[in-house]
């Protein structure tokens, strides 16, 4: 898939919303296969008119193939296209809480055809602050821009907050302040009217003590709720000699004892080895068997070689694997 990515303010947005289907939440069912319909829309940087846009309320087909990656979006995303042979559907990327919504990325996601999925990460902030109402101001403005923006984007706060890495989790942050200024973020998006936002609740598959005074927990532990959440996604990866169930069958336990949202793999990648290929495939077979609705490649290398750049090996079972993933696709995801 080739398309030209574009800046917001100045150039056409061609988005893609697939028609038709239902998803089936726990069940794999094959149901007949969904037509695309692509339309030229206008910018949603403004002069959109009053009508619906076709990504405003655009899902993901199921399962879905997705890609986390560094700006300039639009390239990254079509080299991976083009290693793997997997037309993407989600696009994730990471902004701070501090900042402006940042609509020239969502653009450029949106404009592929694919979900923009922004992990909103509040550094060095105080989530009780956040609960308490200090930054209200910021959330508006935030809210307001992703309104306008129109399409549709996947909302993802404070990931990976069971682990111990980040403020956002123990033991500076305790889970019902996490919750509270969750339940407060999501309540101003729903008073400023933002029909445009799937909420998506992200923790890490940890949830143990791995090191010296710095424990993870459950998820369970920190889920907002049925009514604050759309989908539910997990981050984790398959390091040397490790299986699915190692990496995320407490995790999945968990998180199905509070809730039967659509769940999918947030962040996940197999770590360069001897056996990679058959931890990718290994990987695929556990999001079957789980009945998960996507997989996010995440094709960086940070700490770990995760990305298949340079792994003929590990890029063969990848496209084979989730060519088997695809084949499954029953309906849509939808959002909230």
């Amino acid at each position: 898939m080739r398309r030209t990515a574009v800046m917001a303010a100045a150039m056409p947005l061609v988005a893609a919303a697939l028609i038709g289907g239902v998803l089936v939440a726990t069940n794999h069912a094959r149901l007949p296969s969904l037509p695309a319909l692509t339309s030229p829309t206008p910018s949603p940087s403004g002069n959109a008119g009053s009508g619906t846009l076709p990504c405003e309320r655009a899902n993901a087909p199921t399962p879905f193939a997705g890609v986390a990656v560094n700006p300039a979006i639009g390239a990254n995303v079509r080299s991976f296209e083009r290693l793997t042979g997997a037309p993407i559907h989600v696009v994730e990327f990471y902004n701070s809480f501090s900042r402006p919504f940042q609509r020239s990325e969502a653009a450029q996601a949106s404009a592929l055809g694919a979900l923009p999925l922004i992990q909103l990460n509040p550094r060095n902030l105080s989530l009780a602050q956040i609960a308490a109402g200090q930054y209200d101001s910021s959330i508006r403005a935030y809210a307001d821009s992703v309104r306008a923006f129109r399409c549709r984007v996947i909302l993802s706060f404070g990931h990976e907050m069971n682990g111990w890495w980040y403020t956002w989790g123990l033991p500076h942050t305790t889970p019902a302040t996490f919750k509270a200024a969750w339940h407060h973020i999501h309540d101003i998006f729903a008073a400023r009217h933002v029909t445009n936002v799937i909420w998506s609740w992200d923790p890490t598959h940890q949830y143990q003590q791995y090191q010296s005074g710095k424990t993870a927990t459950l998820a369970s532990k920190w889920y907002p709720g049925d009514a604050y959440v759309d989908w539910v996604g997990i981050d984790g990866y398959m390091g040397p000699g490790q299986d699915f169930r190692q990496v995320f069958g407490v995790a999945l336990r968990s998180i199905r004892s509070v809730t039967s949202k659509p769940i999918y793999l947030a962040e996940t990648g197999v770590a360069s080895g001897p056996n990679e290929a058959r931890q990718i495939a290994e990987l695929f077979a556990g999001a079957r068997q789980w009945h998960m609705v996507g997989l996010i490649w995440f094709n960086m290398n940070r700490k770990n070689t995760w990305s298949l750049v340079g792994r003929p090996a590990a890029d063969a079972a990848y496209r084979k694997a989730m060519a088997s993933f695809e084949a499954l696709r029953p309906g849509q995801v939808r959002g909230g």
